[in-house]
């Protein structure tokens, strides 16, 4: 494995944050600024529109009585003193009839008005219009009604010029340009500090979790701090700790008991009793016939093969009945079913499992017959009844497994069963005679018992029972 190195990863983890921290802070400050810049330009216009409208209204009442008058030079000089305000653009006073009497451009006088869209005639109210003309700032047009006594005189239309609002805003800009430089700068080594200190411990269980992945359950990350990076490094490490222990249950396990048995002992590890308990079991014992002869007559690297074989189609029809495998016994296999997690069809799913175990057999026979090799055959024996279950053994060395009269029966049952043959006890019958076809043997004698015992030789499931596994 790459060794993890702080130039590779740490670094890497600081820029992203930084850059991150930094575009935040970035994008906030600019937020701000657009919305200040905003707020000021429609500060600017309001106070500009403000003042347009007094000098159009003043520019109006002087207007009032030239035109009365029909005195065309005072309407000039109004406009002249007027235009010397450098936010004035033009001024129009027309008569009644639309015609021009006095303009900011002179050659316009006596033309007939023209106010090019989206500007219209002046109402019988002030309106005020913004436009913008192709090649100048935007215009803020004032239109004003002349009227005295309620009779219309003519018009005065008014155009102030925007450019001080877009002088005043670029101001702003470069004054907000460089403030915001500025900002960004001290906030550019604020976050890469920020950045450093938390990506270092991000870094510490970066690692920790790739030595948890390489099989290192000794980790134990030191607490730096007692915020939310404090609190995640506690969980880590009782997660580590948590991890440990299963592991060393599914270490001592995996190799005995199916797959689903060991993740139901780590689901709740405290509630599991190894400590020597009675309680009742199913015990199968299965052996090879006639292998020691066998043996002799094949070499040594046969016999490895035609056990690994073997013990392969054991151990995985063993597990697949939710068996547990307790020990090999040469040519021979005992597994258990109800411990160490019980289940009260345990009888049943031993009986499955010598079943599939007498079909497999016949299909590992067939195929070594097939590929010109000696073929095997095995006897199964069943025995259901109460032991002790528990682990034996010492400090340095111990095992689970089951112990007691009943385990002796079932290997009895094993020794007497014929090539082929599966025999179980009637107290195995009575758990699952419903579920199984058997033939009745009668009494038959078996090593260390002075009676006879009932055996039943196992035929095969019944309907009700085949849905199961197999």
């Amino acid at each position: 494995m790459t060794s993890l190195k702080w130039g590779e990863v740490g670094q890497s983890l600081k820029a992203k944050l930084s850059l991150l921290i930094t575009a935040v802070l970035v994008l906030a400050i600019l937020l701000v600024v657009i919305v200040l810049l905003r707020q000021q330009q429609e500060s600017l216009t309001v106070e500009m529109t403000k003042r347009g409208r007094a000098i159009a209204e003043n520019l109006a009442a002087g207007a009032k009585t030239s035109l009365l008058q029909r005195d065309d030079l005072t309407l000039t000089v109004l406009v002249k003193d007027a235009m010397k305000d450098s936010d004035v653009a033009y001024i129009i006073i027309t008569d009644e009839k639309g015609q021009i009497r006095a303009h900011s451009d002179i050659s316009q006088i006596g033309e007939d008005v023209h106010r090019p869209a989206p500007l219209a005639p002046a109402s019988d109210e002030i309106t005020v219009t913004s436009y913008r003309l192709p090649s100048r700032a935007g215009i803020i047009d004032f239109a004003v009604p002349l009227t005295f006594s309620r009779v219309r005189l003519g018009a005065l239309y008014l155009g102030f010029s925007e450019e001080s609002i877009v002088a005043a805003l670029g101001k702003a800009r470069r004054q907000a340009g460089l403030v915001t430089l500025g900002m960004v700068s001290l906030g550019i080594a604020a976050a890469v500090g920020l950045a450093t200190l938390l990506s270092r411990p991000i870094f510490r269980l970066v690692e920790g979790t790739r030595a948890i992945a390489a099989g290192d359950l000794k980790v134990s990350l030191p607490i730096t701090s007692h915020d939310e990076l404090g609190t995640l490094t506690q969980a880590f490490n009782q997660m580590v700790k948590s991890l440990s222990e299963k592991e060393m249950i599914k270490r001592a396990f995996s190799r005995y008991v199916a797959r689903e048995v060991v993740e139901e002992v780590l689901k709740d590890p405290e509630q599991l009793q190894l400590k020597g308990e009675r309680r009742e079991v199913t015990v199968l014992f299965c052996d090879v016939r006639g292998f020691t002869p066998m043996s002799e007559r094949l070499t040594p690297e046969q016999v490895v093969s035609l056990l690994n074989d073997y013990y392969t189609l054991m151990i995985e029809l063993t597990f697949k009945h939710d068996g547990t495998l307790d020990k090999f016994l040469g040519d021979g296999v005992m597994a258990v079913y109800g411990a160490p997690i019980f289940y009260p069809e345990h009888a049943l799913h031993a009986c499955r499992a010598a079943l599939a175990m007498q079909s497999g057999v016949e299909r590992l026979s067939a195929e070594r017959v097939a590929a010109g090799k000696e073929p095997i055959v095995i006897g199964i024996g069943v025995n259901a009844g109460e032991v002790v279950a528990g682990t034996v053994g010492t400090e340095e060395r111990m095992e689970y497994t089951v112990i007691g009269d009943n385990v002796n029966l079932a290997s009895r049952l094993t020794s007497n069963a014929k090539p082929g043959q599966i025999l179980i006890s009637r107290r195995t019958l009575d758990l699952v005679r419903d579920a199984v076809d058997v033939r009745a043997l009668g009494g038959i004698h078996v090593k260390g018992k002075d009676e006879e015992i009932e055996a039943y030789e196992l035929v095969g499931l019944r309907a009700l029972a085949s849905g199961g596994k197999k």
